[in-house]
């Protein structure tokens, strides 16, 4: 499907996962991990474990994918894994290892522009114990990509998870997203309803927003912003610096994708009801059109929640 909403084919759903960011291809994991393009050809295998992929993100130059692997025989959470850079037909190489112990790394953006992988790691406790399972941030790195350091690390808060550590009150959890170009994160809060905007790998926190980031503008400018709750959600797109709404709408956003150098967005949308959804295109001028009534699934709200 183009932006316009015309389809344009399609493809075999088994093994299908994570498209380009242009859309031009994607992965199919099956028995291995290989590329194809957008009418179903064969670009080309990666060299590593396919069930690595699923924490793993296309660069932002649509040509690389960023993963992480794992040692034989060890779980996500291990404390072991590595961030992994390869592209399909040639051998990948490991940059630098990430993730702690007790949280699922995965690669949150990484844009060979700026050379640099934002890996988040993550975890899903209940809030009470034994009730509702969050999606939550433990901690991020930001990882040169030429020399494999670390130039910015974050933990978050984590207090109480919810039967897997019993002390302590709730925790000011946070659930991260992150710009495509790997500049900027929002810092979610899951209970407070707020959103703190970081520069890396400075650090420095240049917006805090009302309301949930789902993402960001191709450039980083921009974010799509859920706020209030039931029947008052509202989906809005707006410059983060200065907090201009350039478009809002009712409903939730349960996904985003940024257009390849544009400003644009594709937002799924579910309605404050939940018994319909939507796909709606949104460009830098704030203008909107329907592109149809499926679900987008991806980006999924993958295991880092990103």
């Amino acid at each position: 499907m183009d932006w316009s909403g015309k389809v344009h084919g399609s493809v075999s759903a088994r093994g299908f996962s994570t498209p380009s960011p242009d859309g031009s291809r994607y992965l199919r994991s099956i028995d291995r991990s290989t590329v194809e393009d957008w009418r179903g050809h064969a670009l080309g295998g990666l060299d590593a474990d396919a069930s690595s992929y699923g924490l793993g993100s296309w660069a932002d130059d649509g040509q690389h994918f960023c993963g992480i692997v794992l040692p034989a025989g060890t779980g996500p959470d291990a404390g072991n894994a590595s961030l992994w850079i390869g592209e399909p037909g040639k051998t990948g190489r490991i940059v630098a290892a990430v993730g702690k112990p007790g949280s699922q790394p995965g690669v949150a953006a990484c844009s060979f522009r700026n050379n640099r992988a934002l890996v988040a790691s993550g975890l899903s406790p209940h809030w009470p114990p034994g009730a509702t399972r969050y999606l939550i941030t433990a901690e991020i790195q930001v990882v040169n990509l030429t020399t494999g350091a670390i130039e910015f690390e974050r933990g978050y808060p984590l207090g109480n998870l919810g039967g897997q550590r019993e002390t302590g009150a709730r925790g000011d959890w946070v659930l991260v997203a992150a710009s495509p170009d790997a500049r900027y994160v929002a810092e979610n809060g899951v209970f407070n309803g707020m959103a703190v905007i970081r520069e890396v790998p400075s650090g420095n926190v240049v917006a805090t927003l009302h309301g949930s980031v789902r993402g960001f503008s191709w450039d980083g400018t921009r974010v799509v912003l859920g706020t209030g709750g039931g029947r008052f959600a509202e989906i809005q797109v707006a410059t983060w610096s200065d907090q201009i709404v350039i478009w809002h709408g009712s409903g939730v956003a349960q996904a985003m994708l940024a257009r390849p150098n544009s400003r644009d967005v594709l937002i799924g949308v579910s309605s404050p009801s939940g018994d319909s959804s939507s796909l709606i295109a949104v460009d830098g001028d704030g203008h909107s059109h329907i592109l149809g009534y499926p679900s987008l699934s991806w980006p999924c709200p993958c295991p880092v929640g990103v």
